[in-house]
């Protein structure tokens, strides 16, 4: 059995030139038999680098929070790096799929339910895959917006795992996914910060950026050893440049079948579309 934890993510101004509004979900995988471990490590993590209990790690803290105090900012790095460390330890596995609104502007609530739909099938593929396939339970941050909001979520997820997709039939899946607030539930914190954090990199965010070689010990890859398409999807398709740029791909693979990246077909052929005013840090924002 798996827990698997869920975020989501936006990045409106991204400094990485032609990549317009990003909307993006990422899960964590936790094994079952590893929660008491993620969570003991991240209490002496915590206990380590003097960050208050009430404090919820967040890859984007709100105004107000202590990691974004003098002593907050000051252990902020080394805090993301060793949450990450921890999921390595733990065998966690994260799976993150992102949209570019700029090259498809579907109305963001038609955005956002398309993001879980494929992170739905990405899930179920991964349960899936190895020797050993598995069963998953999702747990998820509380949406924001309310009340109604938070219904028409439900309502949403629940025909996933009701249904399935024209792609994925409900089997990996076992229950209907919960949603709970991530404040006092490090597991869902972590969510939080794969999937900001990924979704910043996608944007240009030079402090994300910063965190990829870390992300990449933890994300999912398929049989040929790649992120893109596994443990990171990006949609429109003509995106997969960036696979070989931020996550080390040097193919991209849909079944048997392998293209050799950079693809002249895609965009970012020439390069990664930074420039050197990259090093601003756009803020990551919680979809509501």
């Amino acid at each position: 059995m798996r827990l698997i934890m869920v975020d989501d993510s936006e990045e409106k101004q991204p400094v990485r030139a032609t990549i317009g509004h990003l909307v993006g979900v990422g899960a964590a995988v936790f094994p079952e038999d590893k929660l008491t471990q993620y969570s003991n490590g991240i209490r002496a993590l915590r206990q380590e680098l003097g960050v208050p209990p009430e404090t919820e790690l967040k890859w984007s803290p709100g105004d107000g929070s202590w990691l974004k105090s003098s002593e907050g900012n000051k252990i902020r790095t080394r805090l993301r790096k060793g949450m990450i460390t921890l999921a390595a330890e733990a065998d966690v596995r994260t799976v993150t799929v992102i949209w570019d609104r700029g090259r498809l502007n579907w109305p963001l609530e038609d955005t956002r339910r398309a993001v879980l739909k494929y992170l739905y099938d990405k899930l179920s593929l991964y349960l899936r895959s190895g020797a050993s396939p598995s069963l998953g339970v999702v747990i998820a941050d509380e949406p924001g917006g309310g009340r109604a909001a938070q219904q028409a979520w439900l309502a949403d997820t629940l025909r996933l795992t009701d249904l399935g997709t024209e792609w994925t039939k409900p089997e990996q899946i076992v229950l209907p996914i919960v949603t709970t607030p991530s404040h006092h539930v490090p597991h869902l914190q972590l969510a939080d910060l794969v999937a900001g954090a990924t979704v910043a990199a996608i944007a240009g965010n030079k402090y994300a950026l910063q965190l990829i070689p870390d992300l990449q010990k933890i994300a999912h890859r398929n049989s040929k050893g790649c992120i893109g398409g596994a443990g990171v999807t990006l949609w429109p398709p003509k995106l997969g440049n960036l696979y070989h740029y931020i996550f080390d791909d040097n193919d991209n693979w849909r079944g048997n079948v392998g293209i050799t990246l950079p693809y002249n077909g895609w965009d970012f052929v020439d390069d990664d579309g930074l420039s050197n005013n990259s090093s601003q840090e756009p803020p990551s924002e919680k979809a509501s």
